[in-house]
């Protein structure tokens, strides 16, 4: 069974899944101060299921990119677990996240979030079927230099690609629905089940967060605030 949490965007919340399915979620609103609210989630989803701790054979977690608060609350919560029981831990980013929550297509997919200051988090895919391939690694990047990457025909998906203007949107650009681009704690679990099935689980000191952008303190301290790519 795998205990999976998320408060890298808007939102997020705690799910479980075992066997392919998933067995419970509780989503958090969006809005301040909702990674508060993950341990309550995690409680009512365990409540859902009739699970206990012992139940569990891993977690999931997103590692970023993401709002800086919300990225260190689950992955402080998911290592603290992971290490109190002893379970292995699979780290999946926040847009890789988003982006498999796409319908299945064959398409080019751009995975796009608010990364605050002008910037936007971004990644993109290709996509053929469910299976997704990485086409650029997550970044961090202002919109005037994200416009020239922006190849069509691409599907725009995910809370970031309403902070583009009509400037940006050449033809053959189509903005996908909002309900799809919110991050589902379901997924998520059945994302980390894979991952664990593949040997792909990592210590909990071996989680490391994704941040492609400077902190607020460092931009205070001189840091320029550029666009930042995680080369992978």
């Amino acid at each position: 069974m795998i205990l999976a949490l998320d408060t890298c965007l808007s939102g997020g919340g705690a799910a479980l899944a075992h066997g392919g399915k998933v067995l419970a979620q509780a989503l958090l609103e969006p809005g301040p101060g909702s990674s508060r609210r993950l341990l309550p989630a995690i409680q009512e989803v365990m409540t859902q299921a009739g699970a206990s701790p012992k139940d569990l054979t891993g977690l999931a977690v997103t590692i970023g990119p993401g709002f800086f608060t919300g990225l260190r609350v689950a992955l402080a919560t998911a290592q603290g677990l992971a290490l109190g029981l002893n379970l292995p831990v699979a780290g999946v980013s926040s847009l890789r996240l988003l982006a498999e929550g796409a319908p299945a297509g064959r398409r080019t997919l751009w995975v796009l979030a608010d990364a605050r200051r002008d910037l936007i988090y971004a990644a993109c895919f290709d996509q053929d079927g469910g299976a997704f391939e990485r086409r650029e690694a997550d970044m961090a990047i202002t919109p005037e230099r994200l416009r020239p990457m922006l190849e069509p025909p691409a599907l725009l998906l995910g809370p970031g690609a309403r902070l583009l203007g009509p400037e940006d949107l050449a033809p053959g650009l189509e903005l996908a629905p909002e309900s799809l681009g919110q991050p589902s704690p379901g997924l998520l679990a059945l994302l980390g089940a894979r991952r664990l099935a593949q040997g792909k689980g990592l210590a909990p000191h071996q989680l490391r967060p994704r941040y492609c952008r400077p902190s607020e303190a460092e931009v205070r301290f001189g840091l320029p605030l550029d666009d930042y790519r995680l080369v992978q």
